[in-house]
């Protein structure tokens, strides 16, 4: 009976073994029909295990946080460690004594300019060490010149902006191979740091900010040879900061205060026109010879140094050297203007030909007002208009017809014609009527006969001799008053009802003159001067007229008003039809 049982268990236990090895036949078979019909199945079971042995999530979502550094980014870091503790070694022999501290700062430049050195050679194979060592340099160089210079006073600033600008120079020469970028903008940032803080604390701002200077000459000159930086504002703004800041303290009322180091008028003139040249320089050899687009950098910083040289050398030098602003102020206009009828005359560069007028344009106005008087001023202006306006007539440029007005405008105001018309239609007529006057009514004259009749495709053009027109209508309207004045003079009285009546006439007949060409010329600019007669006409109505008017005045200024008003129309009609 025993036997049997055993048996019996012996049979089941061999009937489950195939049934097992049966399952495991059918399961392999079933997982070699899945991994070649579908050959990510087991990555997916696998990421599904690994998700199932992955950490539980804590409650409410958090999780803990996650640190990405680049490869390698520890050793990198424990290395700069390294060399900012070897600069500490170098500070400590400096401080015991045995070594004379300038071998010791000459050894510690030495040795910022390796990490330099290194950072630049890594930079291909490993950016994060690159940039971390080139960070380790300037902090070593920094702090070193720093204490050298402030606190163990081993050397004079002037020494320090050399070693500065020299640093610059040799990292502008390591990274141009490779057009780095962002070792020379951490170099050029820590050098403008540093020479910036020297000034507060050593007051020794000419040898300072004359660095500054430098090192934007050298970032310019790179920008010439083709070395495309990005950081080109650093150094500008620094420099223009410098340049502020050493006039302000130098040319204060009271003298410089008190532990500034005192500069003369001639140096501080010296570093006004270096910095105008120095922008004045990249723009002509970037623009002109390279035949690059004028940045938005390039213009805004052309303004800014010119216009804090020109308030410097004025303030520092009001009557010496300062004399030579106007003709640099011409010459540069010429430069521009030559560059914006020749350089730039194709459409492509067409741009650089607008912002290159405009510079022209107000270089020219600075440098005559700066060059010369008033009466030698409006010659030139009168002269600078004609010949604009004759330019524009050959090659039609926008912006040279914008000029000739400009011009003219700027002889007006160096004239007493505002004065003189002012006088002769609202208040006491001048007796008499001077050269400048006549020179400035003739050019306005001789610029619209040689630029306004010009064919023209659009009506917009027409704004460019609204100007001159003005100019010539208001200032024969204000002759012919003061004329008609002289001659009734000795046969009856001008009392000012009469003098009202004269005047609006005169103004009423201008309006009819520029309604009644325009409308036969087809020059639209004739028509708008005449409405501009006419709203002169009312403000004179209501603030002359009726105040110093009677009754038959009254009549002959409104007869004469209302039938202007009633013909202008329609002669400006037929000027657009």
């Amino acid at each position: 009976m025993p036997q049997a049982v055993d048996n019996s268990s012996t049979s089941e236990l061999a009937q489950i073994a195939a049934r097992l090895h049966d399952l495991e036949g059918r399961v392999a078979a079933l997982e070699g029909h899945l991994e070649t019909s579908m050959p990510g199945a087991s990555h997916q079971v696998e990421s599904v295990s690994a998700q199932s042995q992955s950490p539980t999530p804590l409650p409410d979502g958090r999780r803990f946080p996650t640190i990405e550094m680049p490869t390698g980014a520890m050793p990198v870091l424990g290395k700069s460690v390294l060399g900012i503790a070897g600069a500490y070694l170098l500070r400590a022999l400096a401080e015991a004594g045995p070594i004379p501290k300038l071998l010791v700062l000459i050894v510690a430049i030495i040795y910022a300019g390796l990490w330099m050195i290194w950072a630049v050679r890594t930079h291909p194979t490993h950016r994060f060490a690159s940039t971390t060592y080139g960070v380790t340099s300037v902090l070593i160089l920094s702090a070193l010149l720093w204490e050298s210079t402030e606190r163990f006073q081993v050397i004079p600033p002037i020494f320090t902006a050399v070693v500065l600008v020299g640093f610059s120079v040799f990292v502008l020469a390591l990274s141009r191979r490779a057009e780095l970028q962002v070792i020379p903008w951490v170099a050029m940032l820590a050098v403008v740091i540093t020479d910036l803080g020297l000034i507060a604390t050593t007051h020794d701002v000419v040898p300072l900010t004359t660095a500054l200077l430098a090192v934007a000459i050298i970032t310019e000159i790179a920008a010439c040879v083709g070395y495309p930086l990005t950081w080109r504002a650093v150094p500008a703004i620094a420099a223009d900061f410098g340049i502020w800041l050493l006039v302000d303290v130098m040319t204060s009322p009271g003298g410089p205060p008190e532990g500034y180091h005192p500069a003369s008028s001639l140096t501080l003139t010296v570093l006004c026109f270096v910095l105008i040249a120095t922008y004045s320089s990249s723009i002509v050899v970037r623009g002109f010879a390279q035949r690059q687009k004028f940045t938005v950098f390039e213009i805004i910083q052309s303004v800014l140094a010119f216009g804090l040289a020109t308030f410097g050398i004025l303030r520092a030098a009001p009557g010496s050297e300062a004399w030579l602003l106007g003709p640099l102020c011409l010459l540069l206009a010429a430069i521009f203007y030559w560059g914006a009828l020749s350089c730039f005359g194709d459409e492509a560069n067409s741009r650089n030909r607008r912002i290159s007028a405009t510079w022209a344009g107000t270089l020219l106005i600075a440098g005559i007002f700066l060059a010369f008087g008033a009466d030698i001023g409006l010659t030139f202006f009168c002269f600078a208009a004609l010949a604009v306006a004759f330019l524009y007539s050959r090659t039609r440029k926008f912006s040279l017809g914008v000029h000739t007005s400009l011009y003219l405008a700027a002889a007006t105001a160096l004239s007493p014609l505002p004065t003189y018309v002012a006088s002769a239609l609202a208040g006491q007529v001048p007796s008499t009527t001077r050269w400048s006057i006549w020179i400035v009514g003739a050019t306005a004259m001789f610029c619209y006969l040689v630029g306004a009749w010009v064919p023209e495709d659009r009506n917009q053009r027409r704004l460019l001799w609204v100007v001159p027109v003005a100019l010539v209508g208001f200032t024969s309207t204000a002759i012919l008053v003061v004329g008609i004045s002289g001659i009734s003079m000795g046969r009856m009285e001008m009392t000012p009802s009469r003098l009202s009546v004269v005047r609006t006439i005169m103004n009423c007949v201008l309006a009819l003159v520029l309604g009644l060409t325009g409308s036969r010329s087809k020059h639209i600019e004739l028509g708008w001067v005449a409405y501009a007669a006419i709203a002169f006409g009312t403000i004179k109505l209501l603030l002359d007229d009726l105040r110093f008017g009677n009754a038959f005045s009254l009549v002959a200024s409104l007869l004469c008003y209302g039938s202007i008003l009633i013909l202008l129309p329609r002669l400006t009609r037929r000027a657009t039809s």
